[in-house]
């Protein structure tokens, strides 16, 4: 059974809603670090995927390589991130998470990870499986119009 119109503009409502909340809670984040927004990013980037060399952190982040040199001196700075050796080639340099990162990051989280967990957890496992799918193929259309929008010159 298809979802209507009205529906389905609740629902894309609740998601900006989310977002918006998200960017708020992301927004405070950052001022408790003294960072600002695309330093944040790029520090969630890191930790969600792993030290990376700096191109990989421009080409994920959508940022430019100029740009990811500045944020990675601020991540660096405060200890935040470290740069080392690249462990599959010596000449280049990767950028990662410090391991002094991890406590600030577990006391800014962990309240927000356990509360968001306690309310996924009411939601029956089929539904939550039908949910991620719902999300993933949500992220799929963002991707898609944000290299679109990226590459393609504005309409005049």
């Amino acid at each position: 059974m298809a979802t209507d119109r009205d529906d389905a503009a609740r629902a894309l409502n609740a998601i900006r809603e989310l977002h918006a909340t998200h960017d708020a809670l992301l927004e405070a984040v950052a001022g408790r670090y003294g960072l600002n927004h695309n330093d944040l990013r790029c520090l969630e980037i890191l930790h969600r995927e792993g030290a990376m060399p700096a191109q990989r952190l421009a080409a994920l982040s959508n940022l430019s390589p100029a740009a990811i040199t500045k944020i990675a001196d601020r991540l660096v700075a405060p200890g935040y991130a470290v740069r080392r050796q690249s462990a599959t080639d010596r000449r280049s340099q990767v950028i990662g998470v410090s391991d002094g990162h991890a406590e600030l990051r577990a006391t800014t989280w962990e309240r927000v990870h356990a509360d968001a967990v306690a309310v996924l957890e009411d939601v029956p496992a089929a539904r939550l499986r039908d949910l991620l799918l719902l999300l993933g193929r949500l992220a799929d259309v963002n991707r898609e119009h944000a290299r679109r929008l990226s590459s393609d010159p504005p309409e005049e």
